[in-house]
């Protein structure tokens, strides 16, 4: 069974949005796996810019948010660019979810997962989102770019003080891209 296979075999269930990243991320040269950010062409992939989440693994407390493309900060009600991921976490999942995040790059592997969000005025925003591991600059292997779907449940208005409270997993799988499946539980 190919690479292409592996993945696709693995996202029978998910959204168009989802398979046109996976797809396009299998084009990219690899090595061990991972491509480098260096080979990622924007350009290629300009409907699913406005999705794309690229986290940077800065340690296991701080996974930088280093680019959050404008549907997902206007589903959430605000800018996270910057930020650390796991600050929108609840605190007692935030090192089971920064350890399934590293899992990606330490054991080459996709992510398919379904977030559930809150913000401070209760509306709940639910989405599907796939993740791939990336090399940085240097060649390490640090980077995960999440495509996020646009979210399922709307809030029916705008209010600029609504921020992002919360973030829960749903269900996550891993997705083998030729080195197995990490062991992970939530």
């Amino acid at each position: 069974m190919t690479r292409e296979d592996l993945v696709m075999a693995s996202l029978e269930d998910a959204t168009a949005l989802t398979v046109a990243f996976a797809r396009y991320w299998l084009t990219l040269p690899t090595v061990d796996l991972i491509p480098s950010r260096q080979h990622f062409e924007p350009e290629r992939i300009p409907g699913l810019l406005a999705n794309l989440v690229i986290h940077e693994l800065i340690s296991p407390e701080h996974l930088k948010l280093r680019l959050v493309g404008t549907a997902v900060v206007d589903d959430y009600g605000q800018e996270i660019t910057g930020r650390n991921y796991l600050d929108f976490v609840d605190e007692g999942r935030r090192a089971k979810a920064s350890r399934a995040i590293f899992l990606i790059c330490e054991q080459p592997a996709g992510m398919l997962v379904h977030l559930r969000s809150v913000a401070t005025n209760g509306t709940v925003l639910t989405r599907e989102s796939i993740a791939f591991p990336m090399r940085d600059d240097s060649g390490a292997a640090r980077l995960v770019y999440f495509c996020s779907n646009p979210a399922v449940e709307r809030k029916t208005f705008y209010d600029e003080r609504d921020e992002l409270k919360v973030m829960n997993v749903l269900d996550r799988h891993y997705i083998d891209i030729g080195a197995g499946v990490p062991e992970f539980s939530d």
